[in-house]
Formats: C-alpha cells, sequence, structure tokens
C-alpha cells in the first residue's frame, strides 16, 4: 500500500539520480511492462519486476504523466493497466494529504511526542528493530537493506511495517519517521498514508497483517534461508494491534494555486528550483525566460527531520541534475546561497535582492517539511517587497481534487484521462 515505492530495475539499485538515468532504466523496463501485474510481488535480489525509479518520481526527474503515456504509446491499455493503475498512486495519496493536511501535523507531533516523552524502554526496542536486531531474520534483513540502500520493495515495506505495529506493537508514528529518515523516495504523503494503512487506521477494518506464509510465497527462497524467529509470524499468531481511534478528520478542502507562471507580469521574476519538482524543462516554466535561477539544498530542514546521510547525499546529486538541466534549458546561470546563511528563508531573500528581482516563482511543494517552509520564506521576500508565486502541474491540479474518498473511484476518474493519453501520446502540457 506504499505504492509510489511499488514500480520503483537496476543492478545498482535505486541510486537514480539524473533524469537521463531515470528515462534509460524506463526504456528497458518497458518491454517487459506486460509481465508487471503478474510478477510485481516476487521479493529477490536485485528486484528485477519493478522499476525502482519511484526515488527520481519522487524528485520528479521523471513524472508519472510522462512514464504513463510513454507505456501506453508502446502497449495497448489492458495489457499494462496494473502498471498503470500503480503509477497514479502516489498522486493519489498527495492529492488526498493536501487535503487534509492535519493528518501530517496530527503524525509529526505524535513523533515529537514519542521522542521527549514516550517509554524508555519502548523507544530502547524501536532503535534495536530498526537497526536490525529485532531477532526474527528475514525483518532483520529488510531492515539493513533499508538502511544500506534507501529502499525496500514495496511488498517488504508493508511486511515491515506490520511487523513493527502489529507484532512489536511500536507506534507506527515511530516507524513511519524511520523510513522518512532512510528511504530515498520518501515522500510525506504515500509513507504517512501508507503507514497508516497497514495500522488500520486509513481505511478502518482493513488493517495489514504480516503472514509467515505470504513471505514464503513470494520471498526468494535464498533470503528464506535463515528462519531464526519466523514463528513470530506464523498466520495464527499475529494479531492487529490496538490502535487508537482518532478524532474525525475535517472535510477535505484543496488550496486553489495557479497552474501558469505570471508570463504577463513584466516584473523581474527568479525561479527557484527544489527537491520536489526538478524537470524545470517540461514543467509550466519550460517556455519562460527567468531572469535568474536557484537551487538550494535545505541543510537546516534536512537536520530538522534527520535524514540519513545516505538520503541527503541523493538529494544533493538529483538537485545538481536538476539544476544543470535548468541552466542549459533556460540559457541562464543557476546559483546557490552564500556560505553563512543559516536558512533557507535568508538564502533565498538575500538571492532575490542580488539580482534585484521583484518576485520568485516555484512549483508549489506538496504537504511536508519544505511546504512548512514556505510562510517563513514568503515573509522574508515580502519583507523588501517581493512577491512568491507558486504554480502546481496541471495534471496535479487536475487529479488531486478527485482524491476526496477511496483510491479505486479515483482510478476509475482517471481511466478516461489516461485512454486519451494513448489515443493520441500526449502529456498534460499547461501553456499548450
Amino acid at each position: 500500500m506504499f505504492r509510489e515505492f511499488d514500480f520503483t530495475v537496476e543492478s545498482d539499485g535505486a541510486w537514480i539520480p539524473t533524469r537521463d538515468k531515470a528515462l534509460a532504466v524506463w526504456e528497458r523496463f518497458l518491454p517487459r511492462a506486460r509481465d508487471y501485474a503478474r510478477l510485481r510481488n516476487r521479493v529477490e535480489p536485485g528486484h528485477p519486476h519493478v522499476t525502482r525509479l519511484s526515488a527520481a518520481i519522487r524528485a520528479r526527474l521523471v513524472s508519472e504523466e510522462e512514464l504513463v503515456a510513454s507505456l501506453l504509446a508502446r502497449h495497448p491499455f489492458e495489457s499494462v493497466e496494473k502498471l498503470a493503475q500503480e503509477m497514479l498512486w502516489r498522486q493519489y495519496w498527495t492529492g488526498w494529504l493536501e487535503m487534509r493536511p492535519s493528518v501530517w501535523t496530527r503524525y509529526r507531533a505524535s513523533v515529537q511526542s514519542y521522542r521527549t516523552t514516550g517509554d524508555a524502554r519502548m523507544l530502547e526496542r524501536a532503535v534495536a528493530v530498526a537497526a536490525g536486531r529485532s531477532g526474527v531474520a528475514i525483518m532483520d534483513r529488510f531492515a539493513r537493506e533499508l538502511i544500506s540502500t534507501g529502499y525496500l520493495h514495496n511488498h517488504a515495506r508493508m511486511w515491515w511495517a506490520s511487523f513493527w505495529v502489529h507484532v512489536e506493537r511500536l507506534p507506527w508514528e515511530l516507524g513511519a519517521d524511520h523510513f522518512m529518515r532512510h528511504l530515498l523516495d520518501a515522500d510525506p504523503a504515500s509513507n504517512t498514508l501508507g503507514w497508516r494503512w497497514v495500522a488500520g487506521i486509513q481505511t478502518p477494518g482493513k488493517t495489514y497483517l504480516v503472514r509467515r506464509s505470504n513471505l514464503e510465497r513470494h520471498v526468494a527462497a535464498s533470503w528464506m534461508d535463515d528462519l531464526t524467529g519466523i514463528e513470530r509470524l506464523d498466520d495464527a499468531v499475529v494479531t492487529a494491534a490496538m490502535i487508537p481511534e482518532e478524532d474525525p478528520l475535517p472535510r477535505p478542502v484543496l488550496q486553489e494555486l495557479p497552474v501558469k507562471p505570471p508570463v504577463k507580469d513584466k516584473l523581474r521574476w527568479g525561479l527557484w528550483i527544489h527537491g520536489e519538482d526538478l524537470s524545470a524543462e517540461t514543467s509550466v516554466f519550460k517556455r519562460w525566460k527567468p531572469a535568474a535561477l536557484w537551487m538550494h539544498v535545505a541543510d537546516d530542514l534536512l537536520v530538522a527531520h534527520g535524514l540519513s546521510p545516505l538520503r541527503r547525499r541523493f538529494l544533493r546529486e538529483v538537485l545538481t541534475d536538476g539544476g544543470m538541466r535548468a541552466a542549459r534549458h533556460f540559457g541562464v546561470p543557476v546559483s546557490g546561497p552564500d556560505a553563512g546563511q543559516r536558512t533557507m528563508a535568508e538564502a533565498i531573500a538575500a538571492w532575490a535582492r542580488l539580482h534585484q528581482l521583484d518576485g520568485v516563482v516555484a512549483m508549489a511543494p506538496s504537504v511536508g517539511p519544505l511546504a512548512e517552509a514556505i510562510p517563513s520564506i514568503r515573509t522574508a521576500l515580502e519583507s523588501d517587497r517581493r512577491r512568491l508565486w507558486l504554480c502546481r502541474r496541471p495534471e496535479d491540479a487536475q487529479r488531486w481534487p478527485m482524491a476526496t474518498s477511496g483510491y479505486f473511484p479515483f482510478w476509475q476518474r482517471s481511466v478516461l484521462q489516461l485512454k486519451t493519453l494513448a489515443s493520441n501520446g500526449s502529456i498534460a502540457r499547461g501553456d499548450d
């Protein structure tokens, strides 16, 4: 159910930090796309039955829209429907959380509460399980794979999350936070809501329980050679943990944002490129001429959220690739912050002053750490009488409002759009 991860094969793993490499991986996977529905649940060395592009998609080195368009240009819809369906889970989760941001706020508050006032023995056990010292060999293998590679197969994520919640009886919020720190493709919406689903609170009555029989059916024999502790996962042993009920969620509301930059505005605008959308040349800005380009590794945010060194390195590499491509496309040098500027808000305000900008435009970050920094960035710019203009990709603006209930109503409404994509081979382009 961590569906953004399900289609994320390369011998060097999920480390795909450039758009060119992501597109090459996709081209090699396309001939095998018809086998995805049949083989996708197999968990084995090399993970050859899934594309492992989720980290590249998370950073929008490539978009779901362009991958689906190329998939349907190559194969009949019916033969690859499952893969197309899985590809839209991330858009669904993101849209769902965009309309209910209090779920993210509540989750982050719970993490902080557990870390500061949680039972010492519980926290000690959480550290041991996260480090791969639970005593259940297969789960510890998954834990070590996560830490060393920044990746886990979707099925392994579901099993490990269920083990954490329903076998170890640990708070789901701390498990979700562990994934957020280590997964290269960690996404606030997919990760948070996937853990809620496993725990049984995202979709009441649909708790996900890890089963030994499921592992034996889908995990490669070479990874099941050590059965230490496996009895704790016996089908008849695992039972659902009691998760406290939550207060009812507010009515879903999506903040309206434009899908086009202020191209008719005569003011001097700079384009901010960040880690949630690193393909400016395929975005709504692609035909625009910014006065300056800026990208920034938000060290203050990375430190505050405790991201692993591996994940921080990956974010720097994808940002470098996105910035270089943008500089070539727009014919404008890309710059970063000067040494000594402590926060993103300080750095972006200084850049805007240096280039004498009237305002800054960017793709709007979705609910999560970067979006939480937007108010301080806006305040810093407005203190110099500068504006911040945020835009959405047209496909997000089109699909996110459809995530009002369960996934399958969302999917059914998306099918017509996808078949239109298949018939004309186009990609949603906002300014065409």
